[in-house]
């Protein structure tokens, strides 16, 4: 996947990854591009977490119920088994010691929330896909978008960068009811818990011009 078309979470994973790893994630994508170029297919075979965040919609919205879902994709795929295992523990504790929106039935709406922000100058697409789209009553909406990599832990800095990039690419949305949470790390970010210090753009451009380069010099190489 070229940097120059991106998913929120991987670019943040990007941004703070020790440089070994940021560098094999990038050789890998610029393999898998040269592959498509010449005929292949590029394709992973799907996105790894979909079917967790399905499963975490069923479950948030009272349909039923993670621990078993889960178990339940963990046994007909068993490359699910640990990182699956430890993502339900941390939604699951996030969801009953911090999360908490209200006693009251929690509907998800079914259209899942999708934005895209554009970096005209570095011709980039930043891609928000697949958000949860959380509305209790009739009374607020919380819009939640998840960052699954294992390795690294977001740090305060990229939640403000994401939240950021969250108000800027889904505009129907207040940017109060947006929220990012690293299940792994039992950790959310929200404009109340981490708020903006108004240098989001300035970093997010910084960081984002360095992977681009860092993309360019390893695909001359």
């Amino acid at each position: 996947m070229s940097v120059l078309d991106i998913p929120l979470r991987k670019a943040l994973q990007l941004f703070y990854a020790p440089q070994p790893l940021r560098a094999k994630i990038l050789k890998e994508d610029i393999r898998l591009d040269r592959k498509k170029e010449s005929g292949g297919s590029r394709s992973r075979g799907g996105d790894f977490y979909l079917p967790f965040w399905s499963d975490v919609k069923t479950h948030i919205s009272g349909d039923g119920d993670l621990t078993p879902l889960i178990d339940v994709r963990i046994s007909s795929n068993k490359s699910y088994k640990r990182l699956y295992s430890l993502l339900k523990d941390g939604v699951l504790e996030l969801l009953s010691a911090k999360l908490r929106w209200s006693n009251e039935p929690i509907e998800i709406v079914a259209q899942s929330v999708h934005g895209n922000l554009h970096i005209r100058d570095l011709r980039g697409t930043i891609r928000v896909k697949d958000a949860l789209h959380a509305r209790v009553r009739e009374e607020y909406v919380r819009v939640v978008y998840p960052y699954f990599s294992e390795e690294p832990a977001l740090p305060e800095e990229g939640g403000r960068l994401g939240l950021w990039v969250m108000q800027q690419a889904l505009k129907e949305f207040g940017s109060s009811d947006m929220r990012i949470i690293d299940p792994l790390r039992r950790t959310f970010f929200s404009p109340i818990t981490t708020p903006l210090q108004g240098n989001e753009e300035s970093v997010f451009r910084s960081n984002y011009r360095s992977l681009v380069d860092d993309w360019e010099r390893l695909k001359r190489e």
